[in-house]
């Protein structure tokens, strides 16, 4: 009898154990599936790597050093294992479980993927956009922005973003000369999409560069603060803003009096390497 107790015992922890392994497996996919459908890992490695990159022209000696010791500690595995420590110790297992089905939910995608929340807030604060746009007008030439009317000028280039030669500020844009070779090309953008832009009632093209690309993009800002830079796409000058300053981030965007389909074009351009 007392042997039987025992195997049943037995058998009852084992079957905890078990409940207790799946369960704990449940929430680790659970928060796994949150990290990759949040993007965390490489928003993460995305943002350290930016903010190092600008300080590696910087630092030197010992800084030099630990920049570089930084740069291997920022693993997939390490950031993973951080997040997991941070989601342990913030949220209970109902509250990765209601947000693991929230992500999973159409009510998700429509308000952060699609575009169509962006596109419906951005119009109910229409009213004050358009002011802050009659004001700027009132400014005169004191406020550069730029102009929705611009026409792209055909030059004969790759597709890339260019420093532009000999510039002068009375220069027209059509008028404005580039580099032979342009500083960085498509195969220093690590990703392109169409975003509904927060400024303005249209899309606009967003660009993400490589680790490479983000230090081209720094220096060519750095170098010509002050001076235009040209973004070439099928053998047209589609953008030609002027730098106000260097930028840090690896990110930048072409906005403009484009079509939806021209966006679509100048997207698929982009892409190819």
């Amino acid at each position: 009898m007392r042997k039987h107790c025992i195997k049943v015992v037995s058998i009852g922890l084992l079957l905890l154990s078990m409940v207790f392994v799946a369960f704990t497996q449940t929430r680790n996919n659970k928060t796994l599936a949150i990290i990759n459908k949040l993007n965390l890992i490489e928003n993460q490695k995305t943002n350290f790597q930016f903010q190092i990159e600008a300080l590696k022209y910087q630092a030197k000696g010992n800084d030099s050093i630990k920049i570089s010791e930084l740069e291997k500690q920022l693993t997939d595995e390490e950031i993973v294992k951080r997040l997991t420590e941070t989601f342990t110790e913030m949220l209970s297992d109902a509250e990765i479980n209601d947000l693991y089905e929230f992500l999973q939910s159409s009510a998700f995608e429509k308000f952060f993927s699609s575009g169509e929340m962006s596109a419906a807030i951005s119009d109910k604060f229409s009213d004050i956009n358009n002011e802050i746009e009659r004001i700027s007008d009132n400014f005169g030439k004191s406020i550069e922005k730029p102009t929705k009317k611009f026409q792209p000028i055909p030059v004969d280039r790759e597709n890339g973003f260019y420093a532009t030669v000999g510039y002068k500020n009375s220069m027209a844009d059509k008028d404005v000369l580039l580099e032979e070779t342009p500083s960085l090309t498509t195969r220093d953008i690590l990703e392109v999409k169409k975003v509904f832009s927060t400024y303005s009632d249209r899309s606009e093209i967003s660009i993400v560069f490589t680790k490479e690309g983000a230090r081209k993009f720094y220096l060519l800002t750095k170098e010509n603060i002050g001076k235009p830079v040209a973004i070439v796409i099928d053998k047209h000058i589609v953008s030609i803003p002027k730098v106000l300053s260097e930028i840090v981030g690896g990110k930048a965007s072409i906005s403009g009096d484009f079509s939806e389909d021209e966006i679509d074009q100048m997207i698929e351009t982009l892409k190819r390497k």
